[in-house]
């Protein structure tokens, strides 16, 4: 009866015991990323003011776009070429963007005045810069 008890305890314990194994065993999983872009911008394609009169600006509208996981500042800089004047609205900063989705509005305008000769090919250059904070 001693006998039967003590073996009958130890088939309970193994059975328990492998129940409880089985509830234990775990397993791992590699998890990897690849941070995405971090500061990126796209400017306008080449603007064509078409004909300009003296003293009279000329405007066009563009869009800047970009993206930056950080706030930024979004700023143009100018190099007026043989226009007399070249300007853009993007001259005075734009801060605090972010996001993926960063779109900013920005009218060109040129102007000559009269000591320029008609039919002068006038060029001159926008160039754009999105900067982290």
């Amino acid at each position: 009866m001693k006998r039967t008890i003590i073996i009958s305890i130890a088939v309970v314990a193994l059975v328990f015991g492998a129940i409880s194994y089985a509830s234990a065993v775990t397993g791992t999983t590699a998890v990897s990323a690849t941070v995405g872009t971090l500061l990126e911008i796209t400017a306008p394609g080449p603007v064509d003011l078409g004909e300009i009169m003296p003293d009279t600006p000329k405007s066009a509208s563009v869009t800047v776009t970009g993206k930056s996981n950080k706030l930024a500042t979004m700023s143009a800089s100018v190099a007026p070429g043989n226009f007399t004047t070249l300007a853009s609205t993007l001259q005075t900063a734009v801060s605090g963007l972010r996001g993926g989705t960063i779109s900013q509005a920005d009218t060109i305008t040129g102007t000559v005045d009269y000591t320029v000769d008609a039919g002068t090919a006038l060029s001159g250059t926008v160039t754009y810069s999105l900067v982290q904070d």
